[in-house]
């Protein structure tokens, strides 16, 4: 696949992990964008009625561990043969959305991510974002199963 940049959905799971280095050792030297969605709609609803009408410092904090995890993701990439480089978007909707929007705005050749992860709470749903980016994503997404 040469010329192809990878999309490598990476939330710091165990599962996300593993999807990196499979994604190393199936393209080689390939270029990564390692994305970490973040979510204010993780927040519970009721903190704004418990007097924290401002919320943009915890908004800042999410969104500044997405980047130190987007920022973890490269370092495994690049460990795992690629070159990588971390991009962080919030998402308006749900996480497969924003991860499927993604790929379209970069144009990228395949999706790469672990089957389950830490979205919600660690994935009630067990695989609810990868079955989203599998079913509405138009162009080849990996999903890489869990190690044993």
């Amino acid at each position: 696949m040469p010329d192809t940049q990878l999309l490598i959905s990476y939330d710091g799971s165990e599962d996300a992990q593993h999807a990196i280095d499979r994604a190393g050792a199936l393209f080689p030297s390939q270029s990564a964008l390692v994305l970490t969605v973040w979510s204010a709609a993780a927040l519970n609803p009721s903190l704004t009625w418990a007097g924290m009408a401002d919320l943009q410092p915890t908004f800042d904090a999410l969104r500044d561990a997405a980047m130190r995890a987007a920022d973890d993701g490269v370092e495994r990439a690049e460990r795992a043969g690629l070159s990588a480089r971390p991009l962080v978007v919030e998402a308006a909707g749900p996480i497969w959305h924003a991860i499927v929007r993604t790929a379209d705005e970069h144009d990228v050749g395949v999706i790469v991510m672990g089957s389950r992860g830490l979205s919600g709470m660690k994935s009630m749903l067990l695989g609810s974002v990868s079955s989203g980016v599998v079913n509405n994503a138009h162009r080849p997404t990996l999903v890489v199963p869990p190690t044993e």
